[in-house]
């Protein structure tokens, strides 16, 4: 792994843990084992070291939303495999999580980059609700950005109610309940 690489795993797992706000760059350099010379010749502020991380956890979660989505043959299933994202919603969103960090909130490019993730998840979700009326699994009276951004919603709420109430039923629960309200 290069030292690039190594930054960025190390930050990925300090900012979820800790948080964007309170991780220090040298914290940072301390647990990729990096020295300051390389750290900032890869990074020179804080804020292009977290948008990569964004970018990076962004990339993951759509890659574990188009595993969960693939071979199933109804959009409708797509969906309940996107919700099925929330088996563990004690760990949270590590995408989602940045949005309670007043810290990534207040750099407009760290914003901007978390709408990016957002919106290109956003396109996956709608695709399966437009299949998923198109193949009869869903109403044809959905509207899809509607119903993509309830989705959505549900999705990253089981994550803050698992974690609120240290259960994992809850988040089951409002699964099963969008569920429901998708049936034809």
């Amino acid at each position: 792994m290069d030292n690039r690489q190594k930054i960025v795993t190390s930050a990925k797992e300090m900012f979820w843990r800790h948080g964007y706000s309170t991780t220090s760059p040298r914290q940072v350099m301390e647990a990729s084992g990096v020295g300051q010379g390389s750290y900032y010749h890869h990074f020179p502020a804080k804020t292009d070291l977290a948008r990569e991380v964004v970018v990076a956890n962004g990339r993951d979660l759509l890659e574990k939303t188009r595993a969960a989505m693939r071979d199933l043959p109804t959009g409708r299933e797509r969906l309940a495999g996107v919700l099925s994202l929330a088996g563990d919603a004690l760990a949270g969103c590590r995408v989602g999580g940045f949005t309670y960090d007043a810290g990534m909130l207040a750099e407009p490019e760290l914003r901007e980059a978390i709408g990016s993730v957002f919106a290109a998840l956003a396109e996956v979700v709608e695709e399966a609700v437009r299949d998923g009326k198109a193949d009869g699994s869903l109403s044809s009276e959905l509207v899809p950005e509607e119903t993509t951004a309830m989705l959505l919603a549900v999705l990253q709420g089981v994550f803050v109610l698992a974690r609120a109430t240290g259960s994992q039923k809850s988040a089951d629960a409002a699964v099963a309940g969008a569920l429901a309200l998708l049936t034809p």
